[in-house]
């Protein structure tokens, strides 16, 4: 195994696509929340796994913002994908892992795409993976997020949560669980073809998008707010950009982007994947988030210029910078001029 890659039975995590691998002051730890078994530590400022306390419950996929964690038994999206059936039951019981697999994007998406679906979480009382009820509250909580996303878009669906009479031998769930998987490879189902490895864009996101593109019609408000974990939008105050391009650069999916001739950045609401990284970074803060957002724009991929600069060249460095006005000189050097200017001043009336 590579070793950017870490891996405990039928569980990988892959390190490269960790927030925290991607900036040492994000403070991402879903996984180390939820995960029954303390099996994730940091080890100098980088998130690691500890094999032996793995059990491979897959419990810690469906939390992880940037798909860093799988398990090769089940792929919820390709299961979203693969189900023929238009009223849907999910269930640990039957042919899923512990519904903590799903995130609320997958949720959403099961949503619009089928007639009916209802969790099944019976299963969760006296489960030795809910510990303290930590993962029967984390997918309440994911559940009641998508409730509130397919509510406030008006699409008339619902996530139900009932109690099904299914009695189905652990041994037995996991054959199905491998039959599943076969069948899905079988179809020629490859989700990690939605996908190119230089946008990093999670796959349960592609789904997402492409679950709002085929409910257009049933969607009643696309302009909603941003108040969910996975959604993002962004501006950028022109007054307060230094164009430092800090904010491109760490944007771990690219939907922070420059344009060809490097004055304007844009952005992709539908790359973004509420990281929060270009917030923290920018050092005048002049990255903010928008109240709403439109769901035509994020579903499709729709860029917008969030700020426009002019470039001249700076009388003491002779280097390009962003004009606002003023006397023809950079930041840098008019802070330096502003911080050791009398010294300079000194010197010249020693001559």
């Amino acid at each position: 195994m590579a070793q950017y890659r870490q891996s405990s039975d039928l569980f990988e995590f892959d390190i490269l696509k960790c927030l925290r691998t991607d900036y040492y002051h994000n403070e991402c730890n879903e996984c180390i929340k939820i995960c029954p078994q303390n099996a994730f530590i940091f080890d100098r400022g980088k998130l690691r796994l500890d094999e032996n306390s793995c059990n491979s419950c897959a419990i810690c996929v469906g939390v992880c913002p940037s798909e860093a964690l799988s398990v090769d038994f089940f792929d919820p999206s390709s299961y979203i994908i693969s189900l023929n059936n238009n009223n849907v039951t999910l269930s640990c019981k039957k042919d899923t892992p512990c519904l903590s697999v799903f995130s609320t994007q997958h949720l959403i998406s099961l949503a619009l795409r089928k007639d009916s679906v209802k969790c099944d979480l019976s299963s969760c009382d006296g489960c030795e993976l809910n510990r303290d009820n930590n993962t029967y509250n984390s997918i309440l909580e994911r559940i009641k997020e998508a409730n509130k996303f397919l509510n406030e878009t008006k699409t008339d669906k619902t996530i139900k949560i009932e109690k099904e009479n299914i009695i189905s031998p652990r041994r037995a769930i996991f054959k199905k669980l491998f039959k599943s998987t076969k069948e899905i490879m079988d179809k020629g189902i490859d989700t990690k073809e939605l996908i190119s490895q230089k946008n990093r864009i999670p796959i349960k996101n592609v789904i997402f998008k492409n679950s709002i593109k085929k409910s257009v019609d049933s969607i009643k408000n696309s302009n909603i707010s941003t108040n969910y974990t996975f959604l993002a939008n962004k501006e950028i105050n022109f007054d307060l950009c230094t164009n430092c391009g800090d904010c491109v650069k760490f944007c771990p999916t690219n939907a922070l982007f420059y344009s060809q001739d490097g004055t304007s950045i844009w952005f992709q609401s539908g790359k973004c994947i509420a990281c929060e990284i270009c917030n923290d970074i920018c050092k005048p803060k002049a990255i903010k988030n928008r109240e709403s957002i439109d769901l035509i724009e994020y579903a499709f991929d729709r860029g917008k210029e969030l700020v426009h600069h002019t470039l001249e060249i700076c009388i003491e460095c002779k280097t390009p910078f962003p004009y606002k006005g003023g006397e023809y000189i950079c930041d840098r050097c008019k802070k330096f001029i502003d911080d050791f200017g009398d010294i300079f001043k000194i010197a010249s009336e020693l001559e």
